[in-house]
């Protein structure tokens, strides 16, 4: 059984009310520490929640709003297409982002087909993540007036 582990980190103060709840599950400690340092970083990022399996991000889901969603696709046990799928099938609306060390036009066109908003390669593209969230809280913010 693999030890599950759910940390949370937190932006600036004025932010936190208003701003983007990010939900990040990668088995990797150091990819996970490097996105969510990342999308910490951005104006508009209220916390980034992190787990390192299904289970545990499921439970995060669960418990919290969620306005961004950052799922590995390759994860020991289930995997990241599993969590999409039924991310999706309980209703969740939240912009959900796959990261993958694969970059295979199949694999991206699998995880849209499920509903995902993006596909990154975590090798190469990782700081998209930071990039979606930024425009996702500006697009918000315009919204609102």
């Amino acid at each position: 059984m693999l030890y599950s582990h759910v940390t949370e980190s937190e932006s600036n103060e004025d932010t936190r009310a208003g701003g983007l709840q990010v939900v990040l599950v990668d088995d990797s400690v150091p990819v996970r520490e490097r996105v969510a340092a990342s999308v910490s970083a951005v104006q508009g990022v209220a916390s980034v929640r992190q787990a390192d399996d299904v289970t545990s991000g499921l439970r995060l889901l669960e418990t919290g709003r969620t306005d961004v969603l950052v799922l590995d696709i390759e994860m020991p046990g289930r995997s990241g297409l599993e969590f999409l799928e039924i991310a999706r099938g309980r209703g969740c609306a939240a912009l959900i982002i796959m990261l993958s060390i694969h970059d295979y036009p199949k694999l991206r066109q699998k995880c849209a087909d499920l509903g995902a908003d993006f596909y990154f390669n975590k090798l190469t593209e990782f700081q998209q993540v930071a990039e979606v969230c930024r425009d996702l809280f500006n697009r918000r913010a315009r919204q609102a007036g």
